[in-house]
């Protein structure tokens, strides 16, 4: 066992994210993300943002397993699937600072598609989410490619979960078999990636350290947020979130962007 005092500043991260994963079912290591990565390095980071959730996962899993939708599961597993093995080889394949510029897209990214949803579609455009909108053509391709490109992003650097949650939000409607669905979702997928990074040598003497003080914060995070679910005004903490999500990925976007260049 080694002790960095990084370890400590990645573990004050996984509270922010494991609060949002209790609140939300997801979110978790795509908040962290850049933190993580940037602080332990690609090899490190993305087999550690796949063990840190695996206890909390199984816990709601087996706590949730009546409240499922499992023709879902089986339709997100598979065809994020290819995207997963894809994602895996890509992860092998690419340097560390290509790996971050990678992360630093993606993060950005989402953090726009959510500052989109949850400030500038209701507070500048006035337009509110609805239930009742129909399900057009268009709006299958984009759900469906989701999965696709979540699958990739996921199997990467195990950050596919906004990208995956298109579809899951709009064909799991009612809100508690969503986030059991979600949760299932990740079961499936993040034991893969750690068993694909475990084959692949990922697991060693750093990472398990890391985790040792980690593990502890995330489950205060975690907790605290299953418990204030009904208490807190989850869409404003989710804009604070996303914007603070934003500065990071970009600012890990630019620095990565800037040794290439």
């Amino acid at each position: 066992m080694t002790f960095e005092f990084d370890f400590i500043l990645v573990g004050l991260m996984q509270i922010i994210g494991f609060f949002v994963q209790g609140c939300t079912g997801f979110g978790c290591t795509v908040i962290a993300a850049a933190v993580t990565n940037g602080l332990l390095g690609t090899a490190v980071g993305v087999p550690y943002g796949t063990l840190i959730t695996l206890p909390f996962l199984y816990y709601l899993a087996f706590k949730s397993r009546h409240e499922v939708s499992w023709k879902d599961l089986l339709k997100i597993v598979v065809l994020c699937a290819p995207g997963i093995v894809l994602g895996n080889y890509l992860f092998y394949s690419v340097s560390e600072t290509t790996a971050k510029i990678g992360i630093g897209v993606m993060v950005t990214i989402i953090a726009l598609m959510n500052i989109y949803k949850y400030i500038i579609k209701p507070l500048v455009l006035k337009k509110e989410e609805s239930d009742d909108e129909p399900d057009t053509l268009a709006k299958k391709i984009f759900s469906y490619g989701c999965l696709l490109v979540g699958g990739v992003v996921h199997g990467a650097f195990n950050i596919g979960g906004p990208l995956i949650t298109v579809y899951t939000i709009g064909a799991v409607k009612d809100k508690e078999k969503f986030r059991n669905t979600m949760n299932m979702v990740w079961v499936v997928l993040n034991t893969y990636n750690a068993f694909n990074q475990y084959r692949n040598g990922a697991w060693n003497g750093q990472l398990f350290s890391a985790l040792a003080i980690g593990v502890p914060m995330a489950a205060v995070g975690f907790f605290l947020g299953m418990s204030f679910l009904k208490k807190i005004n989850r869409t404003q903490f989710l804009r604070i979130v996303y914007c603070v999500l934003l500065i990071i990925g970009g600012d890990m976007l630019i620095r990565n962007l800037l040794v290439v260049l």
